[in-house]
């Protein structure tokens, strides 16, 4: 008698999970654009981590590239050696010998 009960029971309690409704989707979330200051004007910067917004100090020297403290950076220079993962967020900034930007990139 008592198998019959439990038996019943997880019936019931399977049948109860299958009429539920399945939870409501969540309401979309917008995504919002990176945004890059140029001057008075804000634009839109198609790489997540800014990197086309520094693409001017390409052939300047390192000491003209100022970014916000809070922005993820690092500076490759040659022969220094790095890790390869890769980190969208992260702007990678490479030098030369002279300390001249040769590159900026995301990662």
């Amino acid at each position: 008698m008592a198998s019959r009960s439990l038996t019943l029971f997880v019936l019931l309690a399977l049948a109860a999970c299958a009429a539920s409704e399945p939870p409501a989707d969540p309401q979309p979330t917008q995504e919002v654009p990176l945004v890059q200051e140029t001057g008075d004007l804000e634009t839109p910067d198609p790489t997540p981590c800014g990197a086309e917004g520094y693409q001017r100090f390409v052939g300047q020297p390192l000491a003209a590239v100022t970014y916000p403290s809070e922005r993820r950076v690092r500076v490759l220079r040659p022969g220094v050696m790095v890790t390869m993962e890769y980190v969208a967020e992260r702007m990678s900034i490479h030098v030369d010998d002279d300390g001249i930007v040769t590159r900026v990139i995301c990662g």
